[in-house]
């Protein structure tokens, strides 16, 4: 069985250019803010930035003073175990309760027996009531 909890993920946009991710996190290194969660990519010149951190209030203050502009989503933060066929039951059972996924992002790596994965929702209530029992 999962854990699953409605948690702010920390949105950043910003130019797409060499450094972009260090030169943002920078901040977040030098004053012990850890980032527990990350989706990361550049499309059409901007690079997009998700973080779910140690301390979220610490890590919006921290990048605005930085000069980024920061929004706050709401997203389920599930950990699971890390077997074969996890993510597909899940899935499923979302979408037979009409629950869409927006999008995802998770973190796991061979031979880790847990996974942890981010999801926003049309649903995020339900979205946690169903994941727990994954």
């Amino acid at each position: 069985m999962g854990t699953a909890t409605k948690c702010t993920e920390l949105y950043v946009k910003t130019k797409d250019e060499k450094g972009a991710l260090a030169k943002c996190t920078v901040t977040l290194r030098e004053n012990n803010v850890n980032i527990e969660g990350l989706c990361a990519y550049g499309m059409d010149g901007n690079a997009s930035f998700m973080f779910i951190t140690s301390d979220n209030t610490k890590a919006k203050q921290l990048l605005t003073e930085g000069g980024y502009t920061v929004e706050e989503n709401e997203v389920v933060w599930w950990q699971t175990t890390n077997t074969a066929g996890t993510l597909n039951k899940a899935t499923a059972a979302l979408a037979e309760k009409g629950v869409n996924i927006n999008y995802m992002y998770c973190t796991a790596g061979t031979g880790n027996t847990n996974t942890w994965v981010a999801l926003n929702t049309n649903n995020n209530d339900e979205t946690c009531n169903t994941l727990k029992n994954y």
